[in-house]
């Protein structure tokens, strides 16, 4: 059984599975309370598949308010975790340009000391990602922010960790 969280997760995501990649939405500001449940919600779903070789993921960013400071640990232990998981993952982050730049620093720093395994970068059109992760060998649709699922607030998802 998890404990709830100390605080009330601020932030809200999706996830959507397909065969060749994965489409992820992230809105709102995040605390460590929505970092810690996305971070057990993605090892929990690993668990249940054998580990992948390569794969691609494409983060639709545009609505994402960044992340508390404190946020950055939680996803360094997912990225730990992927690391061990994965041969490589490859990660397009879709931001908004008044975001940018402060987004485009807090992710680096979390991705930090994984890039043997996890390649990201970044960009403002979903088109220029999709163009991009094509180029990496992978296989994809031409994608809009419609393709990708609607976040739902955190502390929805606790009801999957228990």
């Amino acid at each position: 059984m998890r404990d709830k969280p100390k605080f009330e997760a601020h932030g809200a995501f999706a996830i959507k599975y397909e065969e060749n990649y994965t489409l992820n939405s992230v809105s709102g500001s995040w605390n460590l309370a929505c970092a810690d449940i996305f971070n057990s919600l993605i090892r929990k779903r690993m668990t249940l598949n054998q580990p992948d070789l390569k794969r691609c993921l494409i983060v639709n960013g545009r609505e994402w308010g960044l992340e508390t400071p404190d946020c950055g640990e939680k996803i360094r232990e997912l990225n730990q975790f992927l690391s061990g998981y994965f041969k490589a993952l490859y990660i397009a982050y879709v931001l908004s340009p008044e975001n940018m730049h402060l987004a485009k620093f807090m992710l680096d720093s979390n991705n930090e000391g994984f890039n043997d395994i996890i390649i990201w970068r970044f960009f403002t059109d979903f088109r220029k990602a999709v163009s991009w992760l094509r180029s990496e060998g992978f296989t994809l649709p031409d994608l809009e922010a419609s393709d990708f699922p609607e976040p739902i607030p955190a502390d929805e998802y606790l009801k999957y960790l228990n």
